[in-house]
């Protein structure tokens, strides 16, 4: 009688609750990020994949500093972020149950002088007040290099730690004479007559490691499969965004994430990728130690951060197995053709 009491229970069990049902939930990523271009892999990739995701779910979450965000990553608010790489070297080395998986981009970033002044050169800068997004920042330590191109070094500077959206504003009360910031803000202040552009970081260090994407430890260890259908979508995102820059003049991005993830409108959107083209790329994510290293030997020149074992903070496995699967479709926007192809090659070397 017991037997049959408990088969009849299992069989109820089943009607009410199908198998279905029983899959495992999506594990959540709560991902920070800034209302900066380097960005744009986390938000096209949550516009074109988010719903068709497996085995994760993203929400991301915006921040306006990145003081802001490092408090939400200690307070647990969020457990992954699109982060300038030094600061989360910093962070790795204060103990912080952290590691890199993926590039957010490469290149990006201006220094932009106030329209009408006199600063034409690195030796120009000597005794300005220039605005940075934060102390240990890869463009505190390029800023460095390129006063260094003129025997000049941050000593011979005065540098303020500015919010990315404020920096414009700062300068427009002539609170700072320059400013070195991530896009779109120093297109902007220069499409609106407000800057120019005194030189691309690019132009300091070449093909440069700046955002990277960091997971805490955790998520890494019980998740992989979670982490992997993510990399896999911001590497096919980053391919995306270098297609529409070149072929669609970057409708189709300035369409997805503009007045969506963050306060630029389409306008300013496309103006940040298209002045020059090449001013960012996104289609080699490849979080390659030699690369890493170049940042680092000029974050420890610029006094900004402490050695640090790349070995132990990259874990490359997911950039590779996604770069050694096969290829994915190409994403479709209503009311914008398509690029040619996403499939750009995403390992350089």
């Amino acid at each position: 009688m017991l037997k049959k009491f408990s088969r009849f229970l299992f069989v109820c069990t089943l009607a009410c609750y199908p198998l279905s049902g029983w899959a495992a939930e999506r594990v959540q990523l709560k991902v920070g990020y800034l209302p900066i271009l380097d960005h744009l892999p986390l938000l096209v990739s949550h516009a074109q994949d988010e719903a068709h995701f497996q085995h994760v779910t993203i929400q991301p979450k915006l921040f306006k500093s990145w003081r802001e965000m490092v408090g939400a990553l200690d307070a647990g608010v969020i457990n992954a972020a699109f982060i300038l790489s030094p600061l989360a070297m910093d962070l790795f080395n204060q103990g912080k149950d952290i590691r890199t998986i993926l590039l957010a981009h490469r290149d990006g970033s201006a220094i932009t002088v106030k329209q009408g002044s006199e600063i034409n050169s690195a030796a120009d800068l000597r005794g300005k007040a220039i605005g940075i997004p934060a102390r240990n920042a890869t463009h505190t330590a390029l800023l460095d290099a390129y006063l260094k191109t003129a025997g000049l070094s941050l000593k011979d500077v005065t540098t303020k730690v500015i919010a990315p959206p404020h920096m414009p504003l700062a300068m427009e009360q002539n609170r700072i004479d320059a400013f070195i910031v991530a896009e779109p803000f120093g297109a902007k202040a220069q499409h609106d007559g407000l800057g120019k552009i005194l030189v691309l970081t690019k132009q300091i260090l070449d093909n440069h490691v700046e955002c990277i994407v960091i997971v805490k430890n955790e998520a890494l260890q019980q998740h992989p499969e979670a982490i992997q259908e993510w990399v896999n979508s911001l590497i096919r995102a980053g391919q995306f965004i270098d297609r529409d820059k070149w072929e669609q003049g970057s409708q189709a991005v300035a369409r997805l994430t503009a007045n969506k993830y963050f306060p630029h409108n389409e306008e300013t959107v496309k103006l940040g990728l298209q002045n020059p083209k090449d001013r960012i790329s996104f289609s080699d994510l490849n979080p390659d130690p030699s690369d890493m290293q170049k940042i680092v030997d000029r974050s420890i020149a610029a006094g900004i951060i402490a050695p640090i074992d790349l070995e132990k903070f990259i874990d490359a496995r997911f950039y590779h197995a996604a770069t050694a699967s096969a290829s994915q479709p190409i994403y479709s926007v209503p009311g914008v053709s398509a690029p040619q192809s996403n499939l750009i090659s995403s390992d350089t070397r």
